[in-house]
């Protein structure tokens, strides 16, 4: 609003509450730095918090060395879009747990903490080796606080400064990249959306896995995906550099809301820079919002160009063009580190063997036309179209299936497996047809061309060895994770 709107708006919005009015145009005279929009609320305008105007950090020093709850706070870890962190111990079970002062000095109502006990409960409920275990929510004199697992290792934000501008190594964005999808899939399987996925709330251990925290800004998505109706409508929840567009619309927020989310720290990761970074938050939400952004593999050369195609998806404005769900993101990041699991090293050799042995059955079987051919023209008449043509049409559903499948492998893996299903039976037929032809033909022609023959014959058996017993073991060794 221009500026000379703002009294009289104000005036007539605080409906003669002189104190609200005071606060509000207190907030404007904050120090308006980049990093405004990323401060909790508490941090950026205390007054509207606390009774006396002490800072946040001198509200956060005043809690070391006292006690919420069992917990006896030992010092500051870090402070997150709605709160303080703090290295905890627990009297009671005698171990170290990160505390968050959600809100201090009772600055929430009844409202928000259902919600937050709603979602603390359904995140309780998650167990998997990628998450921080949420411990308790709990109320005290301090203020509304929650108790996570205490994860040692250095956040992704830790990562990319020591980074320096430089990009991480590929292959250990596309580690890092399994392995988080992996645990926010087991969230999603729960029914619950993080909101809030920023390098700040990944761990990276000092042995290289990866652990999710904070789902303390979770939602609860119901079956109908309607969720649990405690997120007031319209209300923002999140980090704004690392917020989808329906976040930051205040829309309601799904599953898709982490896909692109993930997404910007994806390629952050790989290339040293927030796709949509400006030169402040609110240049930066407004090209969330409308903007484009440079591939990465454009931003950095060590990129693979497929990774292009997998970041576009995630960071598309609308939701419903991005991937359909978590699952299908963490289909395509296999494809750097096809048939393992999260967490060890990408095994690109299996799918390199499932890939040649995919283009050499396709142009194999296209090169055996040739003296099928030549045997047509020998023995000439209906013998020799009875020999070739179904040898014919083997090849071209044979082969030409299989090549698919290798381009499937290569521009579009998440659908490999679905694929694959689809035309198994189609490809089996063929190779059983193509194997007869050539053995009939073989044995039609050993008298008068034994060397053709003995060609032919040769080709059926490696044939018939090749799809009943080498393919499968290549696809198992390559493609059991699909």
């Amino acid at each position: 609003m221009p500026p000379a709107e703002r009294a009289a708006f104000l005036e007539k919005a605080c409906g003669g509450d002189a104190g609200l009015h005071n606060e509000i145009e207190n907030l404007f005279a904050e120090d308006r730095a980049d990093d405004f929009l990323e401060k909790p609320v508490y941090a950026a305008a205390p007054r509207l918090f606390e009774n006396d105007p002490a800072s946040a950090g001198e509200a956060a020093e005043n809690l070391i060395g006292k006690t919420l709850g069992p917990y006896r706070i030992l010092r500051e870890l870090g402070r997150g879009g709605m709160g303080v962190v703090y290295l905890g111990h627990d009297t009671r079970l005698d171990r170290e747990a990160a505390v968050k002062l959600i809100s201090p000095h009772g600055a929430y109502d009844a409202r928000l903490y259902d919600r937050l006990q709603a979602e603390a409960r359904a995140a309780g409920r998650l167990a998997h080796p990628g998450i921080a275990t949420v411990y308790a929510l709990e109320e005290c004199e301090e203020g509304l606080y929650a108790a996570f697992e205490y994860v040692e290792g250095r956040t992704l934000r830790e990562l990319l400064d020591s980074s320096k501008g430089d990009s991480i190594p590929f292959s250990k964005v596309a580690d890092i990249a399994m392995q988080a999808a992996a645990a926010i899939s087991a969230a999603h399987a729960q029914g619950i959306v993080h909101r809030d996925l920023k390098p700040e709330n990944i761990m990276l251990t000092g042995d290289g896995r990866v652990k999710i925290l904070d789902f303390g800004l979770a939602g609860i998505e119901s079956a109908g995906g309607a969720g649990t109706g405690l997120t007031q409508h319209g209300a923002f929840l999140g980090t704004p550099a690392y917020a989808s567009p329906e976040q930051l619309l205040g829309r309601p927020v799904s599953y898709s809301s982490d896909i692109f989310s993930l997404g910007v720290l994806l390629y952050e990761l790989a290339t040293g820079k927030h796709p949509f970074g400006g030169e402040d938050s609110i240049v930066t939400i407004a090209r969330v919002l409308q903007g484009d952004f440079e591939d990465p593999s454009a931003a950095n050369n060590a990129v693979p160009r497929t990774f292009d195609r997998i970041a576009r998806r995630c960071l598309q404005k609308n939701p419903d063009e991005r991937y359909a769900a978590i699952n299908d993101l963490l289909a395509d990041l296999r494809a750097f580190s096809p048939g393992g699991a999260p967490g060890r090293r990408p095994r690109a050799k299996t799918l390199f063997w499932w890939q040649f042995h995919q283009a050499v059955a396709g142009f194999g079987y296209y090169g055996m036309l040739y003296p099928l051919w030549r045997v047509k023209e020998w023995l000439g008449g209906v013998e020799g179209s009875i020999l070739f043509f179904p040898a014919l049409v083997a090849v071209g559903i044979a082969a030409n299936l299989r090549l698919h499948l290798w381009f499937s492998s290569c521009f579009y893996p998440s659908g490999l497996k679905e694929q694959r299903k689809s035309v198994a039976g189609w490809i089996r037929r063929a190779d059983w047809v193509f194997v007869a032809a050539l053995a009939a033909t073989a044995l039609r022609i050993h008298v008068l061309h034994a060397i053709i023959a003995t060609l032919l014959m040769g080709a059926a058996i490696g044939a018939l060895a090749a799809f009943y017993w080498v393919e499968p073991a290549t696809s198992r060794a390559a493609l059991k994770k699909l």
